[in-house]
């Protein structure tokens, strides 16, 4: 560890609360990671993440330039609040202001919604480097996106930009936990994998590795896949489509030179789902909005890379 000054960034999650030190050249100087516990409350909460930012800050070596986070929900990154973070269980919570009450030492705090600090963490270290037109994506619980144009961030009018998960795919279909029915990440996320799985075992009724099985998770799934598993291909193939239809429409409306795909699902089953999301892709938009489109995995070492670069946002 070098004295060079250093950021903390905290990706905070439904189930889990991952934190980093990272310098300046984007390498990880320490981490750490706690359940988040949503059930105990928010007060709960953010005494678990002050906790986590001062016993971090006290392995600096340097100085603490900032501690940027990453959250789900309805981000004001002006005003530190978070709303309608309906994983967490949360209406209105006053993030900045209750982890300044609670933090030992007193640093600036940067708020952003978790998949755009992870498309500023992939544009400043991963695989959005050099690029300054790309969506990220990222598929694991749920769905959620990220959009930097012309080499900025964008936001959106109320802090709600590419919020695609939430995008209605089949308006009567299966219920949202946002209230909404049939949205994108129903089918294109880990819960959307094991549900098509489980169809496709019902209805194909052929031999797999995956019946039988007391518990059916998206792992067991993708390694099924690996081995050629029929069943677990087609299910990727669907959760696949889908995913196609998304970057479709992130291909009409911004046309991006690149899309990075992350996630632990997205990551994991990356090879699996790409060609479909490919193919449903090219046969949605205009030739000139994929042809030169790229689709490439995340190269992030820890979610929480992408909230450390928030302390260091270009204006």
């Amino acid at each position: 560890m070098t004295a060079e000054a250093v950021a903390i960034g905290v990706d905070l999650g439904a189930t889990k609360i991952a934190s980093a030190l990272v310098s300046l050249s984007g390498e990880v100087l320490a981490s750490r990671h706690t359940l988040t516990l949503s059930s105990e409350g928010p007060e709960s909460v953010l005494d678990r993440l002050a906790g986590e930012i001062d016993t971090l800050s006290h392995l600096a070596i340097g100085p603490v330039s900032g501690v940027g986070i990453g959250s789900p929900g309805v981000v004001d990154p002006l005003k530190g609040v978070i709303r309608d973070a309906v994983n967490l269980d949360w209406r209105e919570v006053h993030l900045v202001a209750g982890l300044k009450a609670r933090m030992k030492q007193p640093l600036p705090i940067r708020l952003q919604k978790d998949t755009n600090a992870c498309a500023l963490g992939e544009l400043y270290f991963g695989s959005g480097r050099g690029c300054n037109d790309f969506v990220y994506l990222s598929i694991g619980s749920g769905l959620g996106g990220g959009v930097v144009a012309n080499g900025q961030l964008i936001d959106g009018a109320r802090g709600n930009a590419a919020e695609l998960g939430h995008l209605s795919l089949d308006p009567e279909g299966q219920l949202c936990i946002c209230g909404k029915r049939g949205c994108a990440e129903i089918t294109v996320s880990g819960h959307g994998l094991v549900i098509s799985a489980l169809s496709h075992i019902q209805s194909d009724r052929k031999p797999s590795l995956l019946t039988g099985l007391d518990e059916l998770t998206p792992a067991i799934i993708v390694n099924a896949a690996v081995k050629g598993d029929e069943i677990a291909r087609t299910a990727l193939f669907s959760v696949g489509a889908n995913l196609g239809i998304v970057m479709a429409a992130c291909a009409a409306v911004l046309n991006p030179e690149r899309i990075v795909v992350g996630g632990g699902l997205g990551l994991a089953a990356f090879d699996f789902l790409i060609p479909a999301a490919r193919f449903e892709l090219e046969r949605r938009v205009t030739r000139v909005s994929y042809e030169k489109l790229e689709i490439v995995c995340s190269s992030l070492v820890s979610s929480a890379v992408g909230a450390a670069c928030l302390v260091w946002q270009r204006s």
